[in-house]
């Protein structure tokens, strides 16, 4: 889920000042002034650039999905040689570019976070330049030039149908949505890379077009991208199980009875609900793979992808070159049990971090005593909330231990916010929590558009949930910080949901000797590099990578180039992945560097 970095232009904003230094362009920049219009994934963004008398630059980025909230731009530069420039440190982005020969658009690469995306602006009302690809059959399959949604990324798109119950042959069909990434080379190699998302509920066709590591791929492969059956544009799952307006509803991690009733009600129309499981997404994939004429194929998987890779191993391992997986979450993994673990870990490392390092010591050097005192008084007494929202109206919320861990968990991520954690929590500990607040409900927001929560319910329900005990429930939860919130939420939603079956063995490790590089990051708050050790005992020629600075699918150059070499040599055993170790997190944020960016802005306002 590496598109977390644009999630947090909203979240970072407490941090951002009000205005940035202008820069001195080295040549007139007459056709990259004004407004430009683009989207990251599902992120619309408009950037203005104005020129001042004396030549200096200044500009601001506006996110219109984020309720307008507005960046300014620290750097603006330009120069004919070196292209457009624009940076803002607060949010640890930048984008570089250069103008289309015509001046309607601006064709470049957003880095934020150890990501790369490619990102293009145009001009208001301009259209997107055609795709240069020429339509063309593989296999069975006629595909069509195409783009991805956010206009970033060009390539050959089709529907391919299979029967929603695959075990009778008969009834409705659902029409997989297929995007297929062509080979920069005239020769390709003839074995593709299937990437697989996350969630469960992501959108392969938009997930994995912005991933750098598929830049590498390009070079000698294509690259297949099939959006899961109740992901995408394959007979999408959408449930509105939060109200995006309520701040309490988006908080407090609710799965409402009301909401999964009317929301289930609503997708039988279209759907059987209990036909939207792993195992049988893996058969889907297996179709596709056959009717595009391919044998073998080296599988992604990041997040749940991993999961659905590792299950597409074991039904149809004889197809698979090699395997890549990110942030590992296998089939005997029972993630709703391993979260009052892994996110306890990843708290207790980030306060001890917090304790060795100077600057973040000498700035909250009772950081380890105020995390415990909000769980102490928050276990004693939910806390009453006063937010402010991006709108300007007054929210109360009702904030509990359970709700606090819970939305805590996603937002540590991200790295960006991995920095601002003890600055949040000292401020919380001081009844200050809009900081908190603001950002996890921006991830929390982001993560409902992004992902088909009728799907994640689905696999959930199916593959998660049913083997709970009461007996493993209190062993894995009690003492730790989250407690079984997370497990009895599930429980509760999973009480009004179809449940699906699953094989017999599918919680069995995944035994394999197919080339697999496995990456974790030390900090993962939900598929830690413990949980990849055990995957790799019963892969014998699995290798693991642990970044040590490394939260969630944590993006990087040095990431990316070693998922490319994988694939492209077909084994890990010659990688030298010691570049992991020089990935590192942004450095905590200090009490004193927000204070100066506070007065910054506060001084910007007179």
């Amino acid at each position: 889920m590496r598109m977390f970095g644009t999630a947090i232009l909203l979240a970072c904003l407490l941090m951002a000042p009000a205005h940035g230094e202008n820069s001195t362009p080295t040549a007139a920049p007459g056709n990259v002034t004004g407004e430009w219009h683009g989207a990251l994934a599902r992120l619309h963004l408009i950037i203005n650039i104005e020129e001042a008398a004396d030549g200096s630059f200044s500009g601001k980025l506006i996110s219109v999905d984020q309720g307008n909230v507005t960046i300014p731009f620290d750097t603006v530069s330009f120069a004919v040689t070196d292209g457009l420039r624009l940076q803002m440190k607060a949010i640890g982005a930048e984008y570089q570019a250069r103008p289309s020969d015509d001046g309607s658009e601006l064709v470049g690469t957003w880095r934020q976070g150890g990501n790369s995306f490619p990102l293009t602006l145009r001009r208001p009302g301009a259209a997107p330049a055609k795709s240069a690809l020429k339509a063309r059959t593989y296999g069975r399959i006629a595909m069509e030039p195409c783009s991805t949604p956010d206009g970033n990324t060009s390539g050959l798109c089709a529907k391919y149908e299979v029967y929603e119950n695959r075990s009778s042959g008969r009834g409705r069909k659902i029409a997989l949505n297929i995007m297929l990434l062509p080979a920069v080379s005239q020769t390709p190699a003839n074995d593709p890379l299937f990437a697989l998302a996350g969630g469960p509920g992501e959108s392969a066709v938009q997930a994995f077009p912005l991933a750098g590591y598929t830049t590498g791929v390009r070079q000698q492969r294509d690259v297949v991208l099939v959006d899961q059956r109740g992901t995408g544009a394959s007979n999408p799952l959408p449930c509105e199980l939060r109200d995006p307006r309520d701040a309490q509803a988006v908080l407090g991690e609710v799965l409402g009875v009301e909401r999964l009733r009317a929301c289930r009600l609503e997708l039988d129309k279209k759907a059987d609900l209990t036909q939207y499981t792993t195992s049988i997404a893996a058969e889907d994939l297996d179709d596709v793979r056959q009717a595009l004429g391919y044998d073998k194929i080296n599988l992604l998987g990041g997040s749940y992808g991993t999961r659905t890779a590792l299950v597409y191993l074991r039904q149809h391992g004889e197809h698979v070159r090699s395997m890549t997986l990110e942030g590992v979450a296998p089939p005997q993994s029972q993630l709703a049990l391993a979260f009052a673990h892994t996110t306890q870990s990843t708290i207790d490392q980030l306060i001890d971090r917090c304790a060795a390092d100077d600057a973040c010591h000498q700035s909250f050097p009772e950081l380890k005593q105020e995390f415990q005192t909000i769980i102490e008084r928050l276990e004693k007494s939910p806390a009453q909330l006063k937010l402010n929202s991006t709108s300007g109206a007054v929210l109360s919320v009702t904030l509990t231990r359970g709700m606090f861990i819970a939305a805590l968990r996603p937002m540590l991520y991200v790295p960006q916010l991995v920095a601002a954690f003890p600055l949040l929590i000292h401020h919380a500990y001081q009844g200050d929590w809009n900081g908190y607040a603001a950002s996890a409900v921006a991830i929390l927001d982001t993560l409902d558009q992004e992902l088909d929560r009728g799907l994640w319910l689905s696999v959930v329900c199916a593959e998660d949930v049913p083997g709970l005990t009461e007996t493993a429930i209190r062993r894995e939860t009690a003492g730790t910080y989250l407690g079984d919130f997370n497990v009895r939420l599930l429980q509760g939603g999973c009480r009004e949901w179809p449940r699906g079956r699953v094989p017999r063995d599918f919680h069995a490790p995944v035994h394999s000797a197919v080339p697999a590089l496995l990456i974790s990051g030390a900090l993962d708050p939900a598929t830690p590099p413990q949980v990849s050790a055990g995957a790799a005992r019963d892969l014998s020629n699995g290798r693991v990578v642990v970044v040590k600075d490394g939260t969630h699918g944590t993006g990087s150059p040095c990431i990316d180039r070693l998922i490319s070499q994988f694939v492209a040599e077909g084994s890990a055993a010659g990688l030298d992945a010691s570049c992991a170790d020089d990935i590192h997190l942004p450095p905590f944020i200090t009490q004193a560097q927000f204070d100066r960016l506070r007065h910054a802005e506060a001084g910007s306002d007179k």
